[in-house]
């Protein structure tokens, strides 16, 4: 358990990670004219803030969460 606890304190660090990345990729796509690029581009966007929603439901589902040992 305390492995998990360390790891799930990671977590809105990585959330700000991707945050700033999706930021970096929306000021692309705003000045960006070519449409497959922007497809591209959106795309990127959408599949990091698909991660970032899993990451939070991670984070949140834990605080219930009880651990067993398997034998």
């Amino acid at each position: 358990m305390l492995h998990w606890e360390k790891e799930r304190g990671k977590i809105p660090d990585r959330i700000a990670e991707l945050e700033n990345e999706i930021n970096v990729l929306q000021d692309l796509l705003y000045e960006e004219s070519h449409f497959d690029t922007s497809c591209e581009l959106n795309s990127n966007i959408s599949s990091l803030a698909s991660t970032i929603n899993d990451l939070w439901l991670w984070y949140r589902a834990d605080e219930n969460v009880e651990v067993r040992a398997h034998h």
